[in-house]
């Protein structure tokens, strides 16, 4: 399984400007791991200290959606990176960028999880499939709007050993310069 999840993240990954030094990220349950590049910022473990007392959540993980999960997916977040907000300063309509991880605990067939959630905007009607590093996933282009923003990306879902996976990135976008 370790190896299953960490080739399929391997695939996704985009090379981002200076990166220097990949971190590997290992779930609590120790079922998976990959290496992600050190820019990216952990939204997991953000607003979390050693010492259990919380702190302010970085600007980079919040958004008017769900910044862990495909909005709809009713997903259990496992893993889940964004990008730096303060790298696209010059992008006044970019309001965050995620990938995330999450087990989808509702779908308990291999059906009901390739089937994608019934409480999606698909926006592309015509999802296929994806390999990436050997594993086959369904994929679906989602998102969802609101009054001032919106976010959309592509979903990636595969039944594994009795469970369903959902990899997804997410760009959240304003349609008001925050200027």
């Amino acid at each position: 399984m370790k190896t299953f999840i960490a080739l399929c993240l391997c695939g996704l990954s985009i090379p981002l400007p200076a990166q220097t030094t990949l971190r590997t990220f290992t779930s609590p349950d120790g079922i998976f791991q990959f290496k992600y590049s050190d820019v990216l910022v952990d939204c997991m473990s953000a607003g979390k200290q050693e010492n259990g007392t919380g702190s302010s959540v970085p600007e980079s993980c919040m958004s008017q959606g769900a910044i862990c999960d495909g909005p709809g997916s009713e997903g259990s977040a496992m893993a889940c990176f964004a990008y730096p907000k303060e790298k696209f300063k010059d992008k006044p309509l970019f309001v965050a960028a995620t990938f995330f991880v999450s087990e989808i605990r509702s779908a308990k067939t291999e059906k009901e999880c390739l089937k994608g959630s019934p409480n999606w905007l698909v926006i592309n009607s015509r999802a296929g499939t994806t390999t990436i590093n050997h594993v086959t996933f369904k994929t679906f282009e989602i998102g969802d709007n609101w009054t001032s923003g919106g976010q959309d990306g592509p979903a990636y879902r595969t039944f594994h050993n009795g469970m369903c996976y959902e990899l997804g990135i997410q760009t959240f976008t304003s349609r008001q310069s925050m200027m």
